[in-house]
Formats: C-alpha cells, structure tokens, sequence
C-alpha cells in the first residue's frame, strides 16, 4: 500500500512490503520511499524494522497532533533516514538521505531539508499509525 503526503515544494511516497514471516530479524520490511523537494527528486529502498515503523508512525501522528517532537525512520545497518519534527508553532521540517547504487550509473544520492504547513501532515500521520498500529511493540 502507498502512503502519499504533498505540499508546495515538498512531498513524498512510502510503500512498505512487510515480511511477516522474517518479523524476528532486525530488518524485516522493504520500504520504498520516493522523496520530491524543491525540484530534487530521490527513490530508494530502505530496509527497515516494521516494529521501528509503526512506532515511527505513533510519534508522527503525536507531532500532528501536538506540534512537538521528532520521528525518524533508520535503516538499522545503513545511513538513509528520514525525519519530521514539529516546531511547535505550526510547520513540520523534514530532512533525510537517500542513495541508490546500481552497475550502470554508479551511486546517485539527495540529501534535502524542508519545511510545510502542519495541514499537510494530517491525513499521510493518520493514514501511516492506522495501517501499521498492529505492529507496535506489545506492552507487557
């Protein structure tokens, strides 16, 4: 499933492909994201925790609803991120890396730094914590 979120310079797409069956590793999802930012554009897959995930997706929808904080999204053996964090004052600021390698072209990378309004974030926040809330750590 995609998870779509735009603005005026600023937007991105997450579709994660959970491996269940792997959910014991450290890495168990593929996650690929496609980031546009002020005329930069980057796709990458990241290799993820869907546990990481959701709790990511549990702060983000916190930072919609209360303007504070900081999600990130790591790979746990990798150097790709990306990260929300509210200002309190209504505009969410989003920065990450991403690379990609392939034979032919060698490696392409974007780093980029953002800003929107906090309107934006509602719906992909919503979307992100309802789809993936299952996977969040059990209390005991």
């Amino acid at each position: 499933m995609e998870h779509t979120m735009k603005s005026e310079k600023f937007s991105v797409a997450i579709s994660p492909k959970i491996f269940n069956k792997d959910l014991e590793y450290l890495t168990n999802t593929i996650l690929n994201v496609t980031v546009q930012s002020s005329g930069f554009s980057a796709n990458a897959e990241m290799d993820i925790d869907i546990e990481e995930f959701a709790v990511f997706s549990e702060i983000l929808k916190n930072i919609y609803d209360t303007l504070k904080g900081e999600a990130i999204i790591t790979e746990p053996y990798g150097d790709m991120y990306i990260s929300f964090k509210g200002d309190g004052k209504g505009y969410i600021y989003v920065e990450g890396y991403l690379h990609n390698f392939n034979d032919l072209c060698g490696m392409q990378e974007l780093r980029f730094e953002n800003r929107f309004d906090q309107t934006y974030l509602k719906d992909f926040a919503n979307d992100l914590y309802n789809s993936y809330k299952e996977y969040l750590p059990k209390s005991e």
